[in-house]
């Protein structure tokens, strides 16, 4: 569950150490500028700002005109590395990560981008990597009466609305190559630049997430498909094989636009870099309404126009399973889907495939056993044309 922190936390009395029994006053960095920091750290204009609970920490974000933002993170030093991450959706896997610590004099600092590719062990943290692009100010870390300073500036394509952050925090040092050890602390909050807001927690975009895969899978890759052999290869069961088709169809689409609707609030939600799929999507929706349409503007059996209305029933209808499926598989891999979920979408799609090649060996024999018969012409049974 998410909680909007207040923007001027009360002052921190924190203990310094796990066995040290003397209290430290930490200062109250979100209502006063500290002057430890050079410019332009220390006397950047007003900032959002908020603790993070943990041994006295507050982080503060100001973003500027152009898309250039400004981190701060401080709080008690306990001979630790410390982390702000720019995450896609929330979680720690695929983000980028700027860490800090002090080295061995206790007087200098060193201040790398890390690429988190894993959360299992340190060596899926790679140093040196990352999509962070900072600007030409310096990344700076300082250590003064045991509070230890972050600060970096970050320069985006554009202005941010709402974007998720993490922070972590590990004891000791990091070893060869830059390795960072374990994390001991970790949160994630999410920065409403529009409102100067903070929302501390984890962003539980997962279950957003399933239930996003789950209707998409169900509408556009199980449904709709499946509705397809029954116009094509049961006409013979008049007219109940066009309600069915029509009701199957019905269903598919509105549990896709189930799924374009939770698609829509996890983007707002996670900013996620998924354009291809996003286009995709709305590719695939805009189609499925065009099906509709023709649905609603069918002409009757009589009219010159009926041959043109199949064709175009039917390649449309074609492409958008064939584009439904792309755009499926495409969610999944680039949205790190759940394991079972592709197992479960492998399935049905190999079964779906496996069907349509057994229906369309069985309609070509039949052609060949009765030459004589047009079984791709129109049923007998057509819905009466309305009055002109």
């Amino acid at each position: 569950m998410m909680m909007i922190l207040l923007l001027e936390p009360k002052k921190s009395l924190v203990n310094a150490g796990r066995n040290d029994a003397t209290t430290i006053v930490v200062p109250n960095f979100c209502t006063t500028n500290s002057n430890v920091l050079l410019p332009p750290y220390h006397d950047i204009p007003k900032s959002i700002c908020s603790t993070l609970d943990w041994h006295g920490y507050s982080i503060s974000f100001h973003q500027d005109k152009d898309a250039v933002v400004t981190v701060i993170l401080m709080g008690i030093h306990e001979n630790n590395w410390i982390s702000v991450g720019v995450s896609k959706d929330g979680m720690m896997v695929s983000s980028s990560a700027v860490v800090g610590w002090m080295n061995n004099d206790g007087k200098s600092g060193t201040v790398k981008q890390y690429f988190l590719s894993g959360r299992m062990t340190s060596e899926e943290v790679i140093p040196e990597k990352g999509d962070l692009k900072f600007t030409n100010v310096t990344p700076t870390i300082v250590l003064k009466d045991k509070i230890i300073y972050l600060g970096f500036q970050l320069q985006f394509p554009q202005r941010l609305n709402r974007q998720p952050f993490l922070f972590a925090c590990g004891f000791g040092k990091p070893g060869e190559n830059n390795i960072l050890p374990k994390h001991k602390y970790r949160s994630a909050l999410a920065v409403d630049f529009s409102r100067g807001a903070i929302y501390l927690g984890f962003v539980d975009s997962t279950s957003m997430k399933l239930t996003h895969g789950i209707l998409a899978i169900t509408g556009w890759g199980i449904i709709i498909p499946f509705g397809v052999p029954i116009a094509r290869h049961f006409r013979q069961y008049e007219p109940l094989w066009y309600y069915l088709h029509s009701s199957v169809q019905f269903v598919g689409f509105f549990v896709g636009l189930a799924a374009v609707a939770v698609g829509r609030t996890l983007y707002d939600l996670i900013h996620a870099d998924f354009n291809s799929h996003r286009v995709l999507g709305f590719a695939i929706l805009a189609l499925s309404v065009l099906q509709i349409c023709q649905f609603i503007v069918r002409p009757s059996s009589t009219s010159k126009a009926q041959d043109y209305w199949n064709k175009i029933h039917h390649w449309v209808g074609r492409l958008v399973i064939v584009l439904a499926a792309v755009n499926i598989f495409l969610g999944l891999y680039k949205g790190n889907g759940a394991r079972g979920l592709m197992i479960t979408f492998l399935c049905f799609f190999f079964t779906f495939l496996f069907i349509s090649i057994y229906l369309e060996i069985r309609l070509l024999l039949q052609k060949k056993r009765e030459p004589n018969t047009k079984l791709t012409e129109p049923p007998l049974f057509q819905v009466p044309p309305r009055n002109s």
